[in-house]
């Protein structure tokens, strides 16, 4: 189901990261730009942040306006920042000051930042600092796992996903109540789905060496309108139809016990960095409408 799309919240994900100092005097604010959770992304903040990534030519401007991609952008990854702050408290985690060192030192190396203001040079600092703050968090244990997962299988960054698609809805109504009156789901896949290999797969969605995929994958390169679904759905609960530009679908998020080691070995791979985009899929994300608005199956603001 993919359709490879990009995710706009890629364009400055190395530079923004985890947004703790910026956005701790922002709490109180009422001129939000977006609010994720207790924190809150002001209207200044980021007007200020574009400005000074313009003004050092990190962001295109054209005819003196940045475009509103690159605003929905950086606002973005403010909130990928403002989440980043949250999963590291929750993990026992901070920046540290040999942190910031190495960064400043890789950027010193590496950039040319003359033409950098010094909020944004710190503010580059802290963000990626961060980055190597969320790889010192570790995957929960199993039984934690299994109760986030049951109860929003994404807020752990992977998709176990098996599904069938037909092109008409009435025919994925029928599978559907096949599937639901007690029929093997992977069974009824191989029998419905128009996919070629749906008799060998089962209409199971996997990685290349796992039964699991990255939310971030679904998120980047999936249709939208099926990712949207797939993220409703319920372990165990066949769900659909549900309607892409591929066709009908009836969707099954596996449940823990036949993915528990898939997912385990995908955490313990980089759990900082899934529990972090999991936390922001299952939260509720406010976006000034100014700025377009929160799209879970993107993991982006998109524009109205």
């Amino acid at each position: 189901m993919k359709n490879n799309k990009t995710n706009t919240s890629s364009l400055i994900t190395t530079t923004f990261v985890a947004l703790a100092v910026v956005l701790s005097s922002c709490g109180s604010t009422t001129n939000s730009a977006a609010e994720i959770g207790s924190s809150k992304i002001s209207r200044d903040e980021l007007e200020l942040t574009v400005k000074e990534l313009s003004d050092a030519g990190q962001t295109p401007v054209v005819d003196g306006e940045v475009a509103g991609d690159t605003a929905r952008s950086v606002l973005t990854a403010l909130i990928q920042g403002a989440a980043a702050d949250v999963i590291l408290k929750k993990y026992g985690q901070e920046i540290t000051k040999a942190d910031r060192d190495k960064i400043d030192a890789t950027i010193k190396q590496n950039t040319d930042t003359t033409s950098f203001s010094d909020h944004l040079k710190e503010l580059i600092i802290e963000l990626n600092a961060g980055g190597l703050a969320l790889k010192r968090i570790v995957a929960p244990d199993a039984k934690t796992a299994a109760k986030m997962y049951d109860e929003a299988p994404a807020s752990l960054g992977v998709m176990c996903v098996r599904h069938l698609v037909v092109k008409e809805e009435a025919k994925a109504k029928e599978a559907l109540k096949k599937i639901t009156d007690g029929a093997d789901f992977a069974t009824i896949a191989g029998e419905y789905s128009i996919e070629p290999n749906a008799k060998v797969s089962g209409g199971a969605l996997s990685g290349e060496k796992n039964a699991c995929m990255l939310l971030s994958e679904y998120q980047s390169s999936f249709d939208p309108d099926f990712t949207a679904g797939a993220l409703l759905a319920k372990p165990g609960i066949p769900t659909g139809p549900v309607k892409s530009s591929f066709g009908y679908h009836i969707i099954l998020i596996r449940p823990f016990v036949e993915v528990a080691t898939d997912i385990s070995a995908l955490l313990e791979a980089n759990a900082g960095e899934l529990l972090l985009n999991g936390y922001i899929t299952t939260s509720k994300i406010k976006v000034d409408s100014a700025y377009g608005h929160w799209n879970s199956a993107r993991g982006a603001i998109v524009a109205n």
